[in-house]
């Protein structure tokens, strides 16, 4: 290769790099109440839909950036909240709702000409703790928003009913300590309007780890969680069909026409779709 060639290589791809990290972006900050990760593209609309997620025990805001990349391929801004910094424990609803009032009021700031100036319509929600510690948030009046999405809330059984519409993924098998019937199952029964609870197949397969499930508590983290892997990087297709169902859920709820078959996706994800009336 000519030195002419390399040179040109050289130049070109800080900037190929530069093109890469303008699409999809985020931003971190912190306030008195918490840390959050704010993930956005170029492509975000200046009005937009926001996504809340608490993160669940001992995880942190960096730990879902795969799941929130897929999320805002669709033009929505998804805010990774961390309401108990260097604490394990997630579940405080007070926690939640301070933390997510504060993203409510600073989000268009943060956000002040690289993305989204208008939010149209809230969604909160989280996983494992950080789903409990929402719908308990919602459930009490502390927090408004216009609809919930957690990823399998822990221990939901204790959980408040919730009127407002809702989203659930969650597993056929008990893992990582939490309970398969106790979670995002108990959730979706927790909640009194429109809902849709997404459960994902008990699948096992031989790994590093052994005999271990294929899908778990913790397949929504990049890494998985503390003490509970199956030691398989999760599958992309797993964070696509999870962001492809929120995009249905956002607009049968607030841009289409609601229905079961409006809620439906095509899938790598071995899934069963509960809708409304339909129990698991």
């Amino acid at each position: 290769m000519r030195i002419d060639q390399i040179i040109i290589k050289l130049i070109i791809l800080p900037i190929l790099l530069v093109v890469h990290y303008a699409h999809a972006s985020y931003l971190d900050q912190t306030t008195p109440n918490g840390q959050v990760r704010i993930h956005y593209s170029s492509t975000t609309p200046a009005s937009c839909d926001a996504i809340l997620l608490g993160v669940g025990t001992s995880m942190s805001i960096s730990s879902y950036d795969k799941l929130s990349e897929e999320l805002i391929k669709y033009g929505y801004v998804t805010v990774i909240m961390d309401h108990a910094p260097g604490n394990m424990v997630k579940t405080d609803p007070q926690k939640y709702a301070t933390l997510a009032n504060d993203v409510k009021t600073n989000l268009n700031s943060w956000l002040s000409g690289i993305g989204c100036n208008t939010v149209t319509h809230w969604l909160m929600g989280g996983h494992s703790a950080g789903g409990q510690a929402a719908q308990n948030a919602i459930s009490n009046g502390l927090v408004q928003a216009d609809a919930i999405f957690s990823i399998d809330p822990y221990n939901a059984n204790n959980a408040g009913n919730v009127n407002l519409p809702a989203m659930y993924w969650g597993f056929d098998v008990t893992t990582c300590f939490v309970d398969k019937n106790a979670a995002a199952k108990a959730a979706y029964l927790h909640s009194q309007n429109l809902r849709a609870f997404y459960r994902v197949a008990k699948q096992y397969s031989w790994g590093p780890c052994g005999y271990s499930p294929k899908y778990f508590h913790c397949s929504f983290c990049d890494e998985h969680c503390p003490a509970c892997t199956n030691c398989v990087s999760t599958p992309q297709s797993f964070f696509v069909d999870v962001a492809n169902s929120v995009n249905k859920f956002i607009t049968a709820l607030f841009y289409g026409n609601w229905s079961k078959s409006a809620l439906t996706i095509s899938a790598t994800t071995p899934l069963t779709l509960f809708v409304d009336s339909e129990l698991p």
